[in-house]
């Protein structure tokens, strides 16, 4: 038998793709696609001008899950966070500057069941106030 989580990962792929792809039509510069620190992930790491953007993709598949942005609550932002300093303290040729660096949170989120494919964009979702951990 698979696992739920197994059937799932094609489908975050398909949609981190998508997310991709809408990205780079709105002249983002895609950095990376799935940073991994600790038990975190970021899936996409980006630039929007001067900005980095640690980018979340949530999507729902059916009209029972709800809203898809709602799924990165707190402990899931906390995760985000502390990954994206791991990225900023160890990718100096994407951060440069470090923790100077200036960045930002944004959410994609889709319903999938819904076509055209669209994305709400939520730029700034949320911000990284914990204090700086040490890497």
């Amino acid at each position: 038998m698979f696992s739920k989580k197994s059937q799932n990962k094609p489908k975050g792929n398909f949609i981190e793709t998508q997310a991709v792809a809408y990205l780079l039509r709105e002249g983002y510069q895609v950095l990376a696609r799935n940073y991994a620190y600790r038990g975190g992930e970021l899936d996409i790491v980006a630039r929007d001008g001067d900005k980095l953007v640690f980018v979340e993709v949530k999507s729902v598949w059916n009209n029972q899950q709800g809203n898809p942005a709602a799924r990165v609550n707190a402990l899931k932002q906390k995760k985000i966070w502390q990954t994206a300093c791991h990225f900023l303290a160890t990718q100096k040729e994407f951060a440069p500057k470090g923790f100077e660096e200036p960045c930002r949170f944004d959410v994609l989120s889709a319903r999938v069941y819904q076509t055209p494919l669209q994305f709400t964009h939520i730029k700034n979702a949320f911000e990284g106030t914990q204090v700086i951990p040490h890497i």
